[in-house]
């Protein structure tokens, strides 16, 4: 009985290690896309080509700062609006948790930026 037990145990507190680990990688993955975003509209706001410039940067932080296997759930678009002209950038995230089951976890993240012109 207690070599049951035992192994029930073990099994609940990797079920348990295996939630907190993807629940961190849910949280991290949240920053590096607010980051990349941010990022994107900060350099989109002082090019020539805001646009292109924008999303070459999003991609550029969110491939150095997210694996694989998260990078294919976010989508980054760029546009150019507005008097004056606002760069600004959206990312849509579908993130799938590690333990099947569990719903997706999906969100949107926006960051605008005022363009920058030299007089």
């Amino acid at each position: 009985m207690a070599g049951i037990a035992m192994v029930v145990a073990a099994a609940l507190a990797l079920v348990v290690f295996v939630s907190l680990a993807d629940v961190v990688t849910m949280m991290f993955t949240r920053n590096a896309v607010r980051a990349a975003v941010d990022e994107a509209v900060r350099v989109g706001s002082r090019s020539d080509g805001p646009i292109a410039e924008c999303e070459l940067r999003a991609r550029a932080v969110i491939d150095g700062l997210l694996g694989p296997a998260a990078r294919r759930g976010v989508a980054v678009t760029c546009s150019a609006s507005g008097t004056p002209l606002q760069v600004r950038a959206r990312a849509d995230v579908t993130i799938v948790p590690w333990l099947p089951g569990l719903p997706r976890w999906s969100y949107s993240v926006e960051s605008a930026a005022v363009r920058e012109v030299l007089p």
